[in-house]
């Protein structure tokens, strides 16, 4: 593993003693077993105490900040970075100082390597063997990004499996990579997989925002393992400089799902113009596409907010709206709500324009609604002012402006000449940049990861 000097020396070992043996202490004698504890007492020594200086690597992480955010364990005189890895994480405590933590995404970021990496690299790859993992029990989007994930390595050659956390942990192949390490390792039998080699010799790969307790939740697994992806190009350069290797994947555009016999009989898909009953194609001019403007998304306070000042505005247009209530957790592959993800797809290919509102202030660019349900479905994507991509620009590949600007910004786009060009242009555009994210670039980056990290 990478980063942190020597963990297994004399001076780490006493560090260890000094700092993370209390805490586990504290574990063993009747504090909550969450599971970012289960990982302290999983972890080797050395693991431990690399996974702790990681952390103090990190950029949003800074001591002091956490213990003025947490003054209990300030009080306690603990270690904060070892405090906020194996308690606070699992407790949903807040790491990082926000205002610091917004000042580094906005930071410039690094081209994606994903994008970048040699067509050519690819052949020394295809003997791998890769196991991608996602719990049984998480939200149908976590398993989208695994199908994505897996077409990509097959279509490169790659002998891929995919398991969940009731698969054998002995069978796995040597280079797993857990997607959502907040949900597989937490929910269900996840919490079985806690091990040192498991762990440890694992790549994670991170869905979510740098602020959310999902991702405090995650942390500890991101930084014990071998190395991570993101799909978002600021956390991963940020996590890169906690010394992990690290990568931001962009993959190729997925395919659309076909809807199944119960997603047509869904009350959503009734609701649809005739002419969007059809299988879309990314190609369909926007001149074509009979929904107006679509938006799929959980409901927050921002985003009904806005809903409600612009209604009568969305009046005026053929429109398609989903606000699920955050309260009713995930959206599970199975059940009633197991084909939303599946219409959403839908939507996006009939839509002339797909709206991203932002679900708080840090103004995340989300890939999986502009990027997988518009651009690659071949809608134009009306956004919130984003962190900057490294590959997809406002003005170009889709449009940016303030929430309060928004419906000023549709009307052009839908009703004027000018607009309706650039609109058809950022769509001309968007589809050339994404015919050029393949599987063999996917591929090599992902295994060039696997390898060395």
């Amino acid at each position: 593993m990478s980063g942190g000097g020597n963990p297994g020396g004399g001076a780490e070992r006493r560090a260890f003693a000094r700092v993370v043996a209390p805490l586990l202490a504290r574990v063993r004698g009747g504090a909550r077993t969450t599971p970012p504890a289960r990982l302290a007492r999983a972890l080797a020594p050395a693991t431990r105490m690399q996974t702790v200086q990681r952390l103090h690597h990190f950029p949003p992480f800074r001591p002091a900040d956490y213990l003025a955010l947490n003054p209990d364990a300030a009080r306690a005189r603990a270690d904060p970075a070892s405090h906020a890895l194996f308690v606070g994480a699992g407790e949903g405590r807040t790491l990082f100082q926000p205002e610091r933590l917004a000042r580094l995404l906005r930071a410039p970021q690094p081209h994606d390597g994903a994008i970048a990496a040699p067509h050519d690299a690819v052949g020394a790859s295809a003997e791998l063997a890769v196991g991608l993992y996602v719990s049984s029990h998480g939200n149908v989007f976590m398993r989208e990004i695994v199908t994505d994930l897996a077409a990509d390595l097959t279509a490169a050659g790659i002998a891929v499996t995919v398991g969940d956390e009731t698969a054998p942990i002995a069978a796995r192949p040597a280079r797993a990579i857990f997607v959502a390490p907040h949900e597989f390792f937490t929910l269900g039998a996840g919490p079985r997989w806690i091990r040192e080699e498991v762990v440890a010799h694992a790549v994670m790969l991170n869905t979510e925002q740098a602020q959310t307790r999902w991702f405090a939740l995650a942390l500890p697994f991101l930084l014990a393992s071998r190395g991570v992806i993101d799909l978002n190009a600021q956390m991963a350069a940020l996590l890169g400089a906690s010394g992990l290797p690290a990568l931001h994947l962009t993959m190729a555009p997925p395919l659309a799902p076909a809807l199944t016999r119960a997603d047509r009989e869904h009350a959503l898909f009734r609701a649809l113009p005739d002419a969007a009953h059809a299988a879309p194609q990314a190609t369909t001019p926007l001149a074509a596409r009979p929904i107006d403007i679509a938006f799929f998304g959980a409901t927050s306070p921002h985003r009904d907010a806005f809903f409600a000042r612009h209604a009568a505005f969305f009046a005026d247009y053929a429109t398609l709206f989903h606000c699920r209530p955050i309260g009713r957790g995930p959206i599970h592959a199975e059940g009633a709500e197991g084909g939303l993800a599946r219409l959403a797809q839908h939507v996006g290919g009939h839509a002339k324009l797909v709206l991203n509102l932002h679900r708080d202030e840090y103004g995340y660019f989300e890939w999986h609604r502009i990027v997988r349900l518009g651009l690659c479905a071949g809608s134009v994507v009306v956004s919130e002012p984003c962190l900057p991509h490294p590959l997809f620009r406002a003005g170009t590949h889709y449009f940016e402006a303030p929430a309060e600007e928004i419906p000023r910004l549709i009307e052009w786009l839908l009703r004027t000449d000018d607009g309706r060009a650039a609109a058809q242009a950022a769509q001309d555009n968007a589809r050339r940049l994404t015919e050029t994210f393949s599987p063999a670039r996917t591929a090599t980056a992902v295994t060039a990861l696997l390898r060395d990290g």
